[in-house]
């Protein structure tokens, strides 16, 4: 009826307690959180009948103390769950997470403190799911006492479109943690569960962290492993700064890697190595977003184009000329470690930069690109919109 999965991040001495009830099969996403830094307790909890749930609060009540703060996470529930926390939420319960109730009334989601406060609380929905999700927002709107004006909102209802309630939608994916291990090939999820799973997760995430810690510095973090790969130039120690099956995906030229040994391959042969990244290489950093699970770093990455680059400029002999180029950096992270990269850039202004392609009639720029995104106010807006002159003196307001 339960198994436990011991926190794995090494630097946490306490870790959080979280609560999982679902199925036996769905182990992945217990795994998962461990990885996060939680102590995770898997209840395999079955709905019905009564002495199930009887059973089901029993594990529960057995596997917490008073001195430790958890949350409970829920998947596909359909009973109250009073039935197992009781009519009152303990104070060291400090968040509820139910993905896809099977359900229709807030109330049997909603625990209270004895205070009368409601516990904070994410309900992960299909769009289907109309009769709770306009349960669960008229109950909020009024939830019988004055919240404070600065405090979050206690219950957070958010609808995912063209997934599936039954089973719930993370069901019909694999927790990240469990991919390129051969059981399901990553092509075959589809995009809107893809979407939903990983967007769920962030904001289930987000609550736990601010609930419940712990809290990582991820500048830090991703500080780290820019100062292996760019300056160490270590590929080793640059891997040491991400799960054990990372990936990173470069858009514009599908380079990277997926999973340990192809991305320790790329990484000392094909990115670390003196002789790809040109030696004046800089990364400048524009703008950054810190959340729950990742860091989003807008860049300009310079450098004079003396190597062939094999993961910007694949097979292009080196030009000598400079190059200037903005980047979007998606950067996750489970636990204290990076688990994959999403970078973009623009590569046809690199290509016109290199005089590899003629801009002409395109609707295209050279290094203009980067530095109207370093100097917004450097560069007119609107310079390849020939019809941009078409409204020039026209009225804004149809007053």
């Amino acid at each position: 009826m339960t198994t436990t999965y011991p926190n794995t991040v090494g630097t946490i001495t306490k870790a959080p307690l979280l609560v999982v009830l679902c199925p036996e099969d769905q182990f992945g996403w217990c795994k998962q959180l461990a990885e996060e830094g939680y102590d995770v307790v898997h209840i395999f909890y079955d709905n019905s009948p009564a002495d199930s749930l009887a059973s089901s609060k029993s594990i529960l009540e057995h596997n917490l103390d008073e001195s430790r703060a958890w949350a409970l996470i829920s998947y596909g529930l359909k009973s109250r769950i009073s039935l197992i926390i009781g009519e009152t939420a303990p104070s060291q319960l400090r968040a509820s997470i139910h993905y896809c109730p099977d359900l229709t009334q807030s109330e049997d989601l909603l625990l209270r403190y004895s205070n009368n406060q409601l516990v904070p609380t994410i309900i992960h929905a299909a769009t289907t799911q109309e009769e709770l999700h306009a349960s669960v927002i008229k109950h909020t709107i009024d939830p019988g006492y004055k919240p404070d004006v600065a405090a979050y909102n206690p219950v957070v209802v958010h609808a995912y479109p063209r997934v599936s309630a039954i089973p719930p939608f993370p069901f019909t994916s694999l927790a990240p943690i469990q991919q390129l291990q051969g059981l399901r090939h990553e092509g075959s999820v589809d995009p809107y569960i893809r979407s939903a799973v990983s967007l769920s997760y962030t904001r289930s995430l987000e609550l736990l962290r601010r609930q419940l810690g712990p809290h990582f510095d991820l500048e830090k973090l991703w500080e780290l492993h820019t100062f292996y790969e760019f300056d160490d130039r270590d590929a080793l120690k640059t891997m040491s700064t991400m799960v054990a099956t990372p990936y990173v995906n470069h858009i514009p030229t599908m380079t990277g890697g997926r999973g340990y040994d192809e991305l320790a391959r790329f990484y000392k042969y094909h990115f670390t190595r003196g002789n790809v990244t040109p030696p004046d290489t800089e990364l400048i950093t524009i703008s950054r977003t810190v959340g729950a699970d990742r860091v989003i770093d807008e860049m300009i990455f310079k450098c004079t184009h003396t190597t062939e680059i094999d993961y910007f400029l694949p097979g292009i002999k080196p030009t000598g000329k400079p190059l200037e180029l903005a980047l979007v950096g998606i950067i996750a992270f489970r636990g204290d470690k990076l688990t994959f990269e999403h970078i973009y850039w623009d590569q046809a202004s690199a290509l016109v930069q290199l005089g590899l392609l003629k801009a002409g009639n395109l609707p295209i720029a050279g290094v203009e690109v980067a530095q109207k995104v370093i100097d917004p106010f450097g560069l007119p807006s609107n310079s390849l919109m020939e019809k941009w002159k078409e409204s020039e003196g026209l009225p804004i307001t149809d007053d």
